[in-house]
């Protein structure tokens, strides 16, 4: 089952473009300065999905057929052609909106809140962390499956388009971003009011902005659309509007002022999303001032001395969430990478790092020697304890701190061979 990710072949010009690149980046590579900005502004593909200046080389690698990225190359071509079948998805694909009647408004419900047993109407609805309630993911009536989905069909459309230059793929993708942000009649209010709403409490909470995830992967990936015949001027600047009104409401509605103050994921995943939204703008001043930030704000007062996320650990799906916030911290620390914001090497007097916090969790991921005994997880989890999904983070973290026992933890789970992941985050030389 553990299969180690074959090293990538480096050709000579390939060194050479890595020495002068921003793509293995040493500490001392983070100029905070205007040059960052210069550098971001120049890269091409503007996809922040994606780890600055490695998007290039993954293409150049494919066409010279390197046999370490084919895994994950013919998994999201397998996936783009099942995208091109289908119908772009919509928020008025739903029957009735329970709140304000109109269907172009977002709406979820709650996922951990249940009808109340004792109660005739069952209302208000009551908590189980932890317990999904499948009433929250009926798509008559909820937009949280198609909120997943426009993400996933945009990136996978849009960066198989920028890896094999097929229209095909550019012109479905737009299709699917008319659809979702610029068609009047079909696309998404550029808000998350009646997100994550609790039946007999409230019409929407702030603590559903996290379910932004696929709207801001959706707008971010149209950058990799740029040069296609199928997306023109007309289609960026219309999508340019929707994304800077999201940003606005995003930031100064009352609900971006409580959910930017959660000392937890939902925290970190606000900053992502503010990052990565307005480096899709060309905002890189904001996206810079968001990411210092993140040093007292997520990281000294998220991550203990020894590493633990305490916020995270006192869940019922403690490791999940300690993952989700690990790795929302780790990806910040990525983007940091394109405006010159060094997040990788911040730390505390007191010791408190995002590398302390991939120390606490490294026991549980780790593969253990021959006839040692796993190292078992104590903390409350209510379903299963799955390692494999810290991949990601050990990916970004082994290129973060040039640290190839990362890159082991990482590569040792198989399935993470096939992952689009392998095509945006590449592994690193060490």
């Amino acid at each position: 089952m553990i299969n180690k990710i074959i090293p990538i072949r480096f050709s000579l010009l390939k060194i050479l473009f890595l020495v002068m690149s921003p793509f293995v980046l040493s500490q001392a590579g983070f100029a905070q300065d205007e040059s960052a900005t210069v550098l971001a502004v120049k890269e091409h593909p503007h996809f922040f999905g994606a780890r600055r200046g490695a998007l290039p080389i993954v293409k150049q690698d494919i066409a010279r057929g390197d046999t370490s990225l084919m895994p994950a190359y013919n998994a999201l071509i397998i996936t783009a052609n099942k995208a091109l079948a289908t119908e772009p998805p919509t928020v008025t694909d739903k029957k009735r909106h329970p709140v304000s009647g109109n269907l172009n408004d977002y709406y979820t419900q709650a996922p951990y809140l249940w009808p109340d047993p004792s109660k005739p109407d069952g209302l208000p609805y009551l908590p189980k962390d932890g317990i999904i309630n499948p009433e929250s993911r009926n798509p008559d009536f909820a937009d949280y499956s198609r909120g997943q989905e426009i993400g996933h069909l945009v990136e996978s459309l849009a960066l198989a388009y920028y890896l094999t230059g097929k229209e095909s793929y550019a012109a479905h993708a737009a299709r699917c971003l008319r659809v979702w942000f610029i068609d009047s009649t079909t696309r998404m209010n550029p808000h998350l009011k009646y997100a994550q709403a609790v039946p007999g409490r409230n019409q929407g909470r702030y603590i559903g902005m996290i379910e932004a995830g696929g709207v801001v992967q959706a707008v971010d990936a149209a950058g990799l659309l740029d040069g296609s015949k199928h997306w023109s001027k007309n289609d960026r600047a219309a999508l340019d509007i929707w994304i800077t009104n999201f940003l606005d409401w995003f930031i100064n509605s009352e609900y971006g002022k409580e959910e930017i103050q959660m000392r937890q994921n939902h925290g970190t995943m606000f900053d992502v999303r503010v990052v990565r939204l307005a480096l899709a703008l060309g905002k890189y001043e904001l996206a810079r001032e968001r990411l210092e930030l993140v040093k007292e704000n997520r990281i000294a007062r998220q991550i203990e001395p020894d590493g633990a996320q305490p916020m995270e650990l006192r869940r019922t799906k403690s490791f999940n969430y300690s993952e989700m916030n690990l790795t929302g911290l780790t990806e910040l620390a990525t983007l940091g990478e394109w405006v010159g914001v060094n997040l990788w090497s911040y730390e505390t007097a007191d010791g408190r790092s995002i590398r302390r916090a991939l120390e606490f969790l490294r026991p549980y991921v780790e593969e253990v020697p021959e006839g040692s005994p796993p190292r078992v997880w104590h903390y409350k989890q209510v379903v299963p304890f799955l390692p494999e999904i810290l991949a990601p983070a050990f990916r970004m973290a082994s290129i973060g701190y040039q640290d190839e026992a990362y890159e082991a933890i990482a590569s040792q789970f198989s399935d993470f061979r096939a992952s689009s992941f392998q095509l945006t985050h590449p592994k690193g030389s060490f």
